[in-house]
């Protein structure tokens, strides 16, 4: 199942390693908010079942290669 345009871009901001609250004040959307797409997203992706810590990670990786979220730019990386 794809992720939801939301879904993507708060993955997409988080991708970083930014915090809840960096990735909140980034979207300018509640930092509540922001961990409920996440979550959202760690079982569209189908990573939700890994332990907490490495949850992020491994949805970035699947999101960016089912082409979900863009790759990050060379400056970035």
């Amino acid at each position: 199942m794809p992720l939801t345009p939301r879904q993507a871009e708060v993955l997409t901001a988080a991708a970083s390693g930014a915090t809840l609250a960096e990735v909140a004040a980034q979207l300018g959307t509640p930092r509540e908010q922001v961990s409920s797409r996440l979550s959202e997203a760690y079982k569209r992706l189908g990573v939700d079942w890994r332990p907490r810590g490495q949850r992020r990670a491994a949805a970035v990786r699947v999101a960016r290669e089912r082409g979900l979220i863009p790759a990050p730019t060379k400056e970035a990386a």
